[in-house]
Order: structure tokens, then sequence, then C-alpha cells
């Protein structure tokens, strides 16, 4: 008898990537055994409601589309209480978690690894109690991801997050921020933040794999200071673009981190709006989901 597959796939993602695979996809879980299910997103946070609605009795769960998809999708199985695993066919802008995750770009191929891949365990995180996946994040560079048009991410692909960047660098103002974590309490003036499971962030910063367990019930807690000056500034840009954490740009870990910020903020969630507040508790939901990996 056939296994049950739901496959949800966001259409509009990464230059509507998917819709040229769509029979070659649907062929792979076929061929291997599977009975699919395909249900088109529609709007945002509908990914979530399609596996609340539709996601008991399957034995695998694939989504196809950005980190966004991926988030509303895994947020769907934490919700409804399912313990079925999840494969990801990434086809968005930047796709931090495929990256990490070693996963295809061909999409083809990633369904491949859907059905015929290994399974492993990796940690969640509650925001607030919003789940998410692979990264959480204020200041520089986060708005980029939800103020850009699908339109324009179509078009110029990675450089558009970077144009957006750039264009809201003179729009910062330091955020003060008391952090607390395993390892002690962090008070000072931010530029950016996050709190993440992955080896890039937007693709403008990586961290060196050695760094990085998916299940080890830690976060990666990145901070950059806000630069007084050029000099600052430089010194900034240099440690963010090699990497090198120092004086401006600090990495640690915690199974939990407490923020207090001085006025509202606004967060993103693996690429997604989360409006402002004040105070803000975050923590690790270790080895939460199960996902597909390529052997």
């Amino acid at each position: 008898m056939a296994e049950k597959l739901l496959f949800i796939v966001n259409p509009t993602a990464g230059k509507k990537r998917v819709a040229g695979f769509l029979s070659e996809i649907l062929q792979v879980f076929c061929a291997a055994g599977y009975l699919p299910t395909v249900l088109m997103t529609e709007r945002a946070g509908h990914a979530t409601q399609l596996v609340q609605q539709y996601g008991a009795g399957s034995d695998l769960i694939v989504c196809a589309g950005g980190d966004g998809t991926l988030n509303e999708t895994i947020s769907g199985i934490l919700s409804a209480g399912l313990t079925v695993p999840v494969a990801y066919l990434p086809c968005g802008t930047t796709n931090d978690l495929g990256n990490t995750l070693g996963l295809s770009r061909n999409l083809v191929q990633a369904a491949q690894d859907a059905v015929g891949g290994r399974e492993i365990s990796v940690d969640i995180g509650d925001f607030n109690g919003r789940s998410f996946v692979y990264t959480a994040s204020f200041g520089a560079f986060t708005k980029a991801s939800y103020d850009t048009p699908q339109s324009v991410k179509n078009v110029l692909g990675h450089l558009a997050y970077v144009l957006q960047g750039v264009k809201s660098l003179g729009e910062i103002k330091p955020i003060h921020a008391r952090i607390r974590t395993d390892e002690g309490e962090f008070e000072g003036d931010y530029i950016f933040g996050s709190v993440s499971n992955t080896t890039s962030l937007a693709g403008l910063i990586t961290i060196d794999k050695e760094r990085v367990m998916l299940d080890d019930g830690k976060f990666e807690l990145l901070l950059a200071d806000m630069p007084l000056d050029l000099i600052d500034l430089s010194r900034l840009l240099l440690q963010v673009t090699q990497a090198k954490f120092g004086d401006m740009l600090m990495l640690t870990q915690s199974s939990r981190v407490d923020i207090e910020t001085s006025e509202n903020i606004d967060w993103t969630l693996d690429g997604e709006f989360a409006p402002g507040k004040t105070s803000f508790h975050i923590r690790n939901l270790k080895t939460a989901v199960r996902i597909r990996v390529p052997r």
C-alpha cells in the first residue's frame, strides 16, 4: 500500500521555479511508492493552515518554496502535534537553511533526496510563542527580506537583499538592548543581532560549520555593535565579510535568549515579519523536528 505524501508548493517562490519541474517531481514521489497530494499556497501563513488541516495521516510532508514556506510548514507540524518527517525543496531567493543542510538546488534531485535521504533531528526556535526554523534577527538588513517585493526578488535574486539592505543603512539607528543568556548578560547599542541555528545568515554572514550543531539544544547569538565612527564601521564590515568575530562582532551560544529593548523593534523570523515589541523570550526546542537530507 502506497504511503501518503503531502506536497505543499509555494508557486511564486524563486522565479516560480517549481512550476517547470512539477511533473518530474511527482514522478519521483510516485516511483518511490508514495501517493502524493499536492496543495498550492495562496497567501502568507497558508502553508501552516494546510498542514494543520491535511497533515494528519501523512507519512511524509514535503514543501517547495523559500525558507518562509519551510517555516510555515514546520509551524503547522508543531502546532498540530504531528511527528511526521518533513522534506524541503529549496527554490527561494536565499535558502539559508537549504545551504546549511546541503540540499540540492536541482529540484528533481532534491525530490529524490526527500524520498530516499536520511533523517536528522533539528532544533527549532520558540520566539514569544511563535516558531522559527533557523533564525530570528533584528536591525540592519532584516527588513530587506520582507520589504523587498517578490517580483524584485525574482528578477534580481540575492542582489535584491543587498540593495535593499544598503538602501536602509541611512535609516538605521542604534538599538539599545539588555540580553540574558546561558553565558551571562550583555548590554549595549547594536546595529544587528540574530539568534540562529544555521551557517548562513541572509547570504551575508557565514558561520563556520564547526561552530554550528543543528541538534545540540543551543543557538548561536550574533551581535554587531553600533559603529561610532568610520573607523568602527570599516572594522565591522571587515569582520562581517570575513566572518571573523572580534570587538565589533560577537558570537556566543545559548539555549535561551531573553532580550529587553528600550523601544519597540521589529524582527524577522526565517525572513518573515515579526511585529515590534520591547520584550523577547527565545527558547531552543531541542530536536523538535525530523528533516530529510541527502545521504
